[in-house]
């Protein structure tokens, strides 16, 4: 099972329908995942939690930085 399945089976991770937008759960944000760096961001994010045991509370992803 790949990390895409695993992350929708331990529901960390949904997709709409098309498969066009996932859905990251805990952290209530929707993500374009046809962009390849989302792609590349998702895979990150669910190796993190699953492969490597990192708390996805402790995980902060899209947050805006203020420069200046």
């Amino acid at each position: 099972m790949d990390l895409i399945q695993q992350g929708i089976a331990k529901g960390l991770i949904r997709f709409d329908d098309e498969q066009k937008n996932i859905y990251y759960i805990h952290q209530d944000k929707r993500r374009n995942y046809n962009n390849p760096e989302e792609q590349v961001q998702a895979e990150t994010f669910l190796k993190l939690v699953l492969k490597y045991g990192y708390p996805v509370e402790r995980i902060q992803q899209f947050v805006s930085v203020t420069m200046g």
